[in-house]
C-alpha cells in the first residue's frame, strides 16, 4: 500500500470511535444546563435536532439527481 493512499475505513473507524467521547461529553454538558432537563428544553432540542437532520440531508442529497444516478439514459 502507498503511504500516499490511506485507508478510508481506517478513518471511519477513527471518526466513529472519536465521536463517542464527543456525543458523550455534550450528553453531559446538556445535562447540566437546567433548561434542557425540563418538558420544554427536551422539546425544544427535539426540534431543533430535527431540524438540523432534515437540513442536512438535504444538503447531502441535493446534487444526486443532477448526477443521472438511476435514470435510465435510453429514455
Amino acid at each position: 500500500m502507498k503511504h500516499s493512499k490511506r485507508n478510508p475505513v481506517f478513518w471511519e473507524m477513527v471518526l466513529l470511535i472519536g465521536s463517542i467521547p464527543v456525543f458523550r461529553g455534550l450528553w453531559m454538558l446538556c445535562d447540566a444546563v437546567d433548561f434542557l432537563n425540563s418538558h420544554k428544553g427536551v422539546a425544544v432540542s427535539f426540534c431543533v435536532g430535527i431540524l438540523l437532520c432534515v437540513v442536512a440531508l438535504f444538503a447531502l442529497n441535493r446534487d444526486s439527481g443532477k448526477s443521472g444516478a438511476g435514470q435510465d439514459q435510453a429514455g
